[in-house]
């Protein structure tokens, strides 16, 4: 008994093959988008994007960056709650062991920890301390267009090390 495609065209063994596409998205280029959402500050959907990228390259050091400047969605460090500030402080200390030298990252995380810890009257917290970040953060690269946009997103002009930042990139 013959059989016949769908064409109408006689054919004498059918082969039925199923492609998935088992490609996973550019992490670079979700990175990219994750950026553009955390500008719109629309911070969950930019979380949901740069958690994204962590699962599909967990070495990309920025990720964790861009995360956690998201989960701070907008607000200052000393207003959160002590979970959201170690969580926050958890991702920069991964984006330091990356290897990347990159002061940025240590400078948002000596920011983040002076603006919550010492702008609660909180004296006893763990290593590592703002002064050692600083100190760190001076040792390596500082990208001052990162900087200078990592500050624009910072709503914190009475914390002294922010305003003593803001005074050296002007």
């Amino acid at each position: 008994m013959a059989s016949y495609d769908q064409r109408g065209q006689r054919v004498d063994r059918q082969l039925n093959i199923n492609f998935q596409n088992y490609d996973q998205p550019d992490p670079t280029v979700l990175l990219y988008q994750g950026i553009q959402l955390l500008e719109a500050k629309s911070y969950q959907q930019a979380i949901s994007v740069f958690k994204d990228v962590i699962e599909i390259e967990a070495s990309m050091s920025d990720a964790y960056y861009y995360l956690a400047l998201a989960l701070l969605k907008g607000r200052r460090p000393k207003i959160l709650i002590r979970r959201e500030i170690e969580a926050v402080d958890e991702l920069l200390n991964s984006a330091t062991v990356m290897g990347e030298s990159d002061g940025t990252v240590q400078l948002f995380r000596a920011l983040v920890r002076d603006d919550y810890y010492n702008g609660n009257g909180i004296k006893n917290y763990p290593p590592p301390f703002v002064i050692d970040l600083i100190k760190n953060a001076f040792g390596c690269n500082i990208n001052i267009d990162k900087l200078r946009a990592l500050l624009s997103k910072l709503p914190m002009p009475d914390n002294q090390l922010y305003a003593a930042l803001v005074a050296q990139i002007s």
